[in-house]
């Protein structure tokens, strides 16, 4: 016998469920994990978090912030058709929803056009695509503009894909094991 999404007996129990989850700590978590990290070592969450909060050399690009208002108003209703196309399934659902604030983050990666990037940055972008240059690369960068070089504006956010690539989600579903 088909469901009605209009609040019927299935759905009731299947919200308790889902009441009873989250309760007991299922939650989806999206963003940059442990073990993500650039060739050189150092860990993408710590670079995301540089581009979201800024430095003391470059400002704040709060792609995450930003993910989070642009789409908060529609996960209720991502939710509620992720456990009807679950079968009311809290754990698919959840993950479903997951998978959706991924590409909600990348897309937020992609169009960020502001603040630019520094001249600087254009230009070491601009030699070095995938963004494996050297302390004596960086200096001659910033040789080479003082001296009058330059390059064309690159994308914020957008360099070697790392970031892009390393956003993830994960289901937790309240245990002790997690």
């Amino acid at each position: 016998m088909p469901m009605k999404s209009t609040g019927g007996p299935g759905w009731r129990a299947a919200i308790a469920r889902l009441k009873k989850k989250v309760a007991d700590g299922a939650h989806v978590q999206v963003g940059f994990f442990e073990g993500e990290t650039y060739p050189d070592g150092t860990p993408v969450a710590q670079v995301a978090s540089w581009n979201e909060f800024g430095t003391k050399t470059a400002p704040p690009r709060p792609f995450m912030r930003n993910t989070i208002a642009n789409n908060k108003d529609k996960w209720p209703a991502l939710m509620a058709a992720a456990l009807k196309a679950s079968d009311l399934d809290a754990k698919k659902a959840m993950a479903m929803c997951g998978e959706k604030m991924v590409t909600q983050m990348r897309d937020e990666i992609v169009s960020m056009d502001a603040p630019a990037n520094s001249p600087l940055t254009n230009l070491l972008k601009d030699r070095f695509p995938t963004g494996d240059y050297t302390k004596d690369d960086f200096l001659q960068a910033v040789s080479d503009l003082e001296a009058g070089a330059s390059a064309p504006a690159g994308k914020p956010l957008v360099w070697s894909g790392q970031l892009l690539r390393s956003v993830e989600y994960e289901v937790k579903d309240g245990s002790s094991s997690d």
